[in-house]
């Protein structure tokens, strides 16, 4: 017969022990993708923490390992201090400067993982994953909690052509681990989403390294508006919404107010087949030139880049996803047939003046463009 273990006699209790540990943690999504970007392979997931005890528990430490198909471990990487807590968020708020993570009885909280995976030939099928903690008062276990592995998708990632033509296009928001996408966790059926894991919010800079010349209240200011939207690859057009009203670029209020339905402003989902839909949000009004069930092939201009729904300034918001929703899906890497990248620094002045300096160009093939690359595309 089990019985609990009276508080009486609760003092130190043993490390690593089960009975005292009352940490809740579960990986989201089902399986890990790979992200070919900057030269290296990545890949993201979430360690979704709730303490279940009646006292406070401090994370120490995260060790995440690549492990194969022979249960070998390839690599494995270790978090701990500022790394980690600048890895961690808490539910409901955002993280502060302490270096400390603690979890307040029944409080929540996510790690966002971005392993780099390890250089060479190595195919690693899976990510292990364990929790480091120092529980505190009675009953506060202390020891390490070894997660569930979570799976690693095999297949390369989709390859497509940019959505976007010519030069110095920036990928705001870009694929990192700190990016506005990549936090953006969204909850549907009771379950966590990031549909917009992989996203990136395209714009074209000046020769200033500003995205505008001139008056920043008027979207025809900015370099990239109006300019014509291509079609990714070959699919059918599944989505579309059209003649929202657009956005008064760094202003204070939206044209709109921001729902589910009108989040993406006038936008057009596609789907590319075998589970992938690419997604292409705040497009200008009046200028989609497709229908529902309408067959695209890639490089075909669907549409013109704005600024409307949740936008402040116009800019292609572009993703990949598993399902035909910008919102309820899991984001996917994707990655652009050819393009060339910009190593760039934009400078400033004693007199707030901004210009931007250039260096090597390298050609790209088959990668995702990173946060805030700065990156030229061709095509017909």
């Amino acid at each position: 017969m089990l019985i609990a273990v009276p508080s009486a006699q609760a003092q130190t209790p043993p490390q690593n022990d089960p009975l005292y540990i009352r940490l809740a943690a579960h990986l989201s999504p089902p399986r890990a993708e790979i992200l070919d970007g900057a030269g290296q392979r990545h890949s993201s997931f979430e360690v979704y923490m709730t303490n279940s005890g009646a006292t406070p528990m401090k994370i120490t430490g995260a060790d995440l390992s690549a492990i194969d198909a022979h249960g070998r471990v390839l690599w494995t990487e270790q978090d701990t201090g500022g790394r980690l807590a600048a890895m961690f968020r808490p539910a409901g708020g955002q993280a502060d400067e302490s270096p400390d993570i603690v979890l307040q009885p029944s409080a929540s909280g996510v790690l966002f993982c971005f392993p780099d995976l390890p250089p060479g030939n190595a195919s690693p099928t899976s990510f292990a994953s364990a929790i480091t903690l120092t529980g505190a008062g009675p009953h506060g276990g202390s020891g390490i909690v070894h997660l569930a592995r979570i799976a690693i998708d095999q297949r390369a990632p989709f390859v497509i052509e940019a959505p976007v033509r010519g030069a110095d296009w920036l990928a705001a928001n870009g694929p990192s681990n700190t990016s506005d996408h990549r936090r953006a966790i969204l909850f549907y059926g009771g379950a966590p989403f990031i549909g917009q894991r992989y996203a990136i919010d395209w714009v074209e800079l000046g020769a200033d390294g500003h995205t505008y010349t001139g008056d920043k209240h008027n979207n025809a200011s900015y370099h990239a508006y109006n300019l014509p939207i291509h079609a990714v690859a070959d699919g059918t057009i599944v989505a579309v919404k059209d003649h929202l009203p657009e956005n008064v670029p760094n202003s204070t209020a939206l044209a709109i107010t921001v729902t589910d339905a009108t989040i993406a402003g006038n936008h057009i989902i596609e789907d590319l087949g075998s589970g992938h839909f690419a997604a292409y949000a705040h497009l200008r009004p009046g200028t989609i030139t497709v229908k529902t069930g309408q067959r695209v092939h890639a490089g075909e201009v669907i549409a013109h880049l704005g600024n409307t729904g949740n936008s402040s300034e116009p800019h292609l918001h572009f993703q990949l996803c598993d399902a035909p929703s910008f919102l309820h899906a899991e984001g996917l890497p994707f990655a652009i047939d050819k393009f060339v990248r910009q190593e760039y620094i934009l400078d400033k002045s004693a007199g707030g003046q901004q210009r931007m300096s250039r260096g090597a160009t390298h050609q790209v093939t088959r990668e995702e463009p990173m946060e805030n690359e700065l990156d030229s595309f061709g095509g017909n």
